[in-house]
């Protein structure tokens, strides 16, 4: 066998640095989506459970003044109108309920999902690998 053909079947060194390069390039810029997906993801979960805590605090005390409101107004009403301070009061509830509901639904649908930053980052990142 001639030189030329050993030559031929070896790779040849001026093909493997970019290749070495494109591929450590790719692992690099996996590597900072997946820190920054992860990151991402805890401020989310934070945000979410500060959220929950403090809604959930204002809702138990909301429920606990409209309840103590409508045992006042009952108590007032008692001898002559016991019947319509009852009905106010389960109105009251129902009411709120719906609000409630109403805003809560809203909300989540007008949400951003989890990773949605670095979703719309790999989306620019495809975009500018596809650009030639």
């Amino acid at each position: 066998m001639s030189e030329g053909a050993a030559s031929e079947d070896a790779p040849s060194p001026e093909s493997s640095p970019p290749l070495k390069g494109l591929l450590a390039a790719a692992l690099e810029a996996l590597h900072t989506r997946l820190e920054l997906a992860g990151i991402e993801l805890e401020i989310y979960l934070i945000n979410l459970a500060r959220t929950l805590v403090w809604a959930m605090a204002a809702i138990v005390c909301a429920l606990l003044s409209l309840a103590f409101g409508i045992v006042a107004l009952i108590a007032a009403l008692w001898d002559s109108h016991r019947v319509l301070g009852l009905v106010a009061g389960g109105l009251t509830f129902a009411l709120l309920c719906a609000a409630c509901a109403y805003i809560g639904a809203r909300i989540f649908r007008r949400g951003r999902g989890i990773l949605g930053g670095s979703l719309e980052q790999l989306d620019r990142d495809q975009r500018r690998a596809s650009r030639p």
